[in-house]
């Protein structure tokens, strides 16, 4: 498995992690800390998608 593959696992794995940490957060009434998540989520997607569109390229 090539490098670029683990960058996208760990992503792809820090997004669930995200998702699943903003769940638990509006279960517990943190809203703050669940809109943060859910953002950080949306980042990581965006930037998952450019990497994957880099490295296509090279």
């Amino acid at each position: 498995m090539g490098i670029k593959y683990i960058h996208v696992t760990l992503i792809i794995v820090s997004i669930l992690l995200c998702l699943g940490f903003g769940l638990w957060t509006l279960n517990h009434s943190y809203t703050l800390s669940a809109y943060c998540s859910f953002a950080v989520a949306v980042g990581l997607v965006i930037y998952c998608v450019q990497f994957v569109k880099k490295m296509k390229a090279l």
